[in-house]
């Protein structure tokens, strides 16, 4: 019942299996002075992803220095090897032409893949040519064509036969937001505004069919008590992960990610063999045949956040 720690991951691969290993999302501009003491895990080992971006947190007039201090890093780790402690890695290219020119660089593979930046059917077939098998991509949801439900269903039929195994699809929820010429509240979590009936939408439409969806960055990073309610929302609503911009996010997000007790042993209980068809346990019904789907993602998502610890569970529920 104990964490399968990242770190421990990577010493045998760098491919990512399950999107839950991605933890809290660290988006670090490219131009960053530290980033390689944060891509290299030095500055924050609680950190299991970064994605190094070259889009909108980067001015037009700062893309060239920040192309250089991508490479430079780049150079640095194809040389001397990424550090175990490393972070999974990908890039946030500003369109699809910078894409073509990254993956020409000689150290791209360097890293784990890309995330596609305002990602639409008509780029579908540039991007499934640009990216090679060996990188693996996280497509962002976050322009207004979304908000048309039959576009996301023509979407998740051209995704099932061009891009079938994209490794998560991002939420992007600033960026929706300002497709109805809205800022999220300062007090109020992502749920509490238009686009939650847009996220309930992309979870109905893509996650039954095998897409994985992970949540919106939280902006306020001071007002952790607020950010801990969005997470627990994000958990209940089967996301896989969430995007932070700020460090003190990371173990917020990390704890509230966890499986609780009960819900650990509902899970092992429903997946073994010889489970009955129908039982009860801590006071609820438990049917192996309805239930296997909830077990294996309860049992996946302990693998990578552990489960609360039994006085955690007591406070939360005693």
């Amino acid at each position: 019942m104990q964490t399968a720690s990242l770190k421990a991951e990577q010493k045998h691969t760098r491919w990512i299996t399950s999107p839950y290993a991605l933890g809290a999302t660290i988006y670090c501009p490219a131009t960053h002075h530290d980033l390689y003491a944060i891509a290299s895990g030095q500055k924050f080992p609680n950190c299991r992803s970064v994605v190094i971006c070259l889009e909108d947190a980067v001015a037009e007039s700062d893309i060239e220095s920040g192309l250089k201090n991508l490479s430079k890093v780049l150079t640095i780790f194809a040389q001397f090897g990424l550090p175990q402690e490393a972070p999974y890695l990908f890039i946030r290219p500003r369109h699809l032409a910078m894409a073509q020119h990254l993956v020409e660089w000689k150290n791209i593979e360097v890293l784990n893949g890309f995330v596609l930046p305002k990602f639409c059917l008509a780029d579908l077939a540039g991007w499934k040519n640009t990216i090679t098998d060996r990188l693996q991509v996280m497509p962002t949801l976050e322009t207004l064509e979304f908000f048309d439900p039959g576009y996301i269903q023509e979407f998740r039929q051209a995704m099932q036969q061009e891009m079938p195994s994209v490794l998560a699809l991002r939420i992007g929820g600033n960026d929706l937001l300002n497709c109805l010429k809205m800022r999220r509240p300062r007090h109020l979590t992502i749920y509490e505004t238009p686009v939650l009936t847009l996220i309930n939408q992309l979870i109905g439409q893509l996650t039954p069919f095998g897409f994985r969806l992970t949540a919106p960055v939280f902006e306020y990073f001071s007002d952790l008590a607020l950010l801990r309610q969005e997470v627990e929302r994000d958990v209940l609503l089967g996301l896989v992960g969430k995007t932070a911009i700020h460090p003190s996010q990371i173990d917020v997000i990390h704890e509230a990610f966890q499986v609780s007790q009960h819900d650990y042993l509902d899970a092992e209980r429903i997946l073994q063999q010889d489970a009955k068809a129908v039982f009860g346990s801590n006071g609820s019904m438990l049917e192996p045949a309805t239930h296997k789907q909830w077990a294996m993602q309860i049992i996946e998502r302990a693998k990578y956040y552990g489960v609360q610890p039994e006085h955690n569970y007591i406070l939360r529920n005693g």
